[in-house]
């Protein structure tokens, strides 16, 4: 028995030796895998590299190879990797020469920068443990986005993540990521395609090099995420691309007392992306949207929007330039600010000597009626939308790269006394009043041309219901026109209201 133990012992030590031998032959000169390291670096990503450092072991524990100083340049990008360590399984290194058949059991990326002309990516870290091709392996990471003409974005994220090599397809699970706009949960898969020769410009709104390169799906839930002030909570992302053809569903549940959906189609198939934005709104305060988006509007209501528009272009100038389409919305009750059309109006009445009406009316207006419809055309915009009993057709050009605006209003005061209405003279009821507005967005100015007001005033002095208008103006004539001039000034008005009641010729 002792003599078997010790024979047992012996095998053991040979054995022992003879794999030490091996391993010293692997390990005492590390730089002879260059050549292999880079060749499987380029088999992965794609990408010729360049090993500039030395290869160096670790041997306990566990075994790591390090490499130093990698770099490439490729298709416009810079790559610099300062350190790149890799965990090995020891039996695997002992078994093979061939570092393709070594099993990584972790990997470390640590200051990666990848630089174009127009941003720079830094990974400051990239810990992927257990790694095995085909199963999920926890990761986490810490990015940083830094765009030419921005402050740099940084992304931190852990989770697991899953590389098959045969089909080029990498899934993120449950993947927990911050940033300082948002954070949140995602699963995400995504498959690496041909690289895309495309050069994306420096003024693009979307990556179409990316569209291009790879397809992906998945779904995320945001926590909450920060805009212009306000705060949203419990978004949900649906993610979608084939081909450069991406569909993005977003809903936020709560979005300013009501709920908010979105559908966004990008085709990024040619270079003339094609967009198709359906926003979807529900019982939405209209006055703290108005207020969130910085328009100079007092409008207090719950809102519904529905609609679609299409864009084509990848910079702000074409999307703006190429803007078309038909959106609904639906103000239910509520309130708005209403001084912009008062005060033209107030002018006209005035010229009626009517104007005590209009200057009855509150600033703002308590409705029970706002519906309408908008379309958009480039810098062609027209609305038609009715308030209580007031209906209105707008058309015009507003330019939002030089905030220019320059619209027609036509103006109705319906007769329906079933409706909450505006308290009008009833010379008004039914008559159109055009309204020209000027100058930009936030300060248009708006007022009835003289043309138009002399029509309408002839109008109401020549109408059935402008009998008394008429007889107080003939009193006024009376009373303050010399005798000998009243017949005069009489005929004068008369004249007056048949030239000024005919339209103009048409040039």
């Amino acid at each position: 028995m002792l003599r078997f133990i010790g024979w047992l012992l012996a095998l053991i030590i040979g054995l022992t030796l003879a794999l030490a031998a091996g391993a010293y032959y692997l390990l005492s000169d590390p730089n002879k895998l260059k050549p292999q390291l880079t060749a499987l670096i380029e088999q992965q990503t794609g990408v010729p590299v360049s090993i500039d450092g030395d290869l160096q072991w670790r041997l306990f524990p566990p075994l790591t190879l390090r490499a130093e100083q990698i770099s490439a340049s490729h298709e416009g990008s810079d790559y610099a990797l300062a350190t790149l360590n890799l965990d090995l399984d020891l039996r695997s290194v002992i078994a093979n020469q061939d570092l393709n058949q070594w099993q990584i059991r972790s990997l470390q990326l640590d200051n990666l920068i990848m630089r174009t002309e127009t941003d720079e990516t830094r990974i400051e870290y990239l810990k992927l443990n257990d790694f095995a091709f085909n199963q999920a392996s926890p990761f986490e990471t810490r990015v940083k986005y830094q765009p030419s003409d921005a402050e740099n974005i940084p992304l931190d994220a852990r989770g697991k993540l899953v590389y098959r090599p045969d089909s080029d397809q990498i899934q993120l699970l449950d993947t927990r990521f911050e940033t300082v706009l948002t954070s949140g949960l995602c699963n995400v898969d995504a498959t690496i395609g041909s690289a895309s020769s495309y050069i994306d410009p420096d003024d693009a709104i979307i990556p179409i090099s990316i569209w291009r390169s790879y397809d992906w799906q998945g779904d995320c839930v945001l926590d909450a995420i920060e805009l212009e002030g306000e705060r949203f909570e419990n978004l949900s992302l649906e993610l979608n691309n084939t081909a450069g053809n991406s569909t993005t569903q977003l809903s936020i549940p709560e979005f300013f007392g009501g709920s908010a959906t979105a559908k966004i189609d990008i085709n990024a198939e040619r270079d003339q992306v094609a967009w198709r934005i359906a926003p979807d709104l529900n019982d939405v305060d209209s006055q703290a949207l108005v207020t969130w988006l910085d328009q100079r509007l007092t409008w207090i209501a719950p809102l519904a929007y529905g609609g679609a528009i299409t864009m084509t272009g990848n910079t702000r100038e074409e999307l703006i330039r190429s803007v078309s389409g038909k959106t609904q919305f639906n103000g239910g009750k509520g309130t708005i600010d209403i001084s912009r059309i008062k005060q033209p109006l107030l002018a006209l009445a005035t010229l009626l000597r009517e104007d005590q009406h209009i200057r009855k009316w509150p600033e703002l207006w308590q409705y029970e009626r706002f519906i309408g419809e908008w379309s958009v055309n480039g810098t062609q915009h027209a609305m038609d939308f009715a308030l209580d009993n007031l209906t209105a057709a707008i058309a015009g050009v507003y330019d939002p790269l030089t905030d220019a605006l320059d619209m027609q209003l036509d103006i109705v005061f319906e007769d329906n006394p079933d409706m909450h209405s505006f308290d009008v003279n009833p010379l008004l009821v039914g008559l159109p009043i055009p309204l020209r507005c000027r100058g930009t967005l936030e300060e248009p100015r708006c007022a009835v041309d003289q043309a138009a007001a002399q029509r309408i005033v002839a109008s109401a002095l020549t109408s059935e219901k402008g009998s008394e208008l008429r007889n107080k103006i003939e009193e006024k004539i009376d009373e303050q026109v010399p005798e000998e001039y009243r017949d005069a000034a009489k005929n004068l008005l008369d004249i007056f209201s048949r030239s000024a009641a005919k339209p103009e010729p048409e040039s």
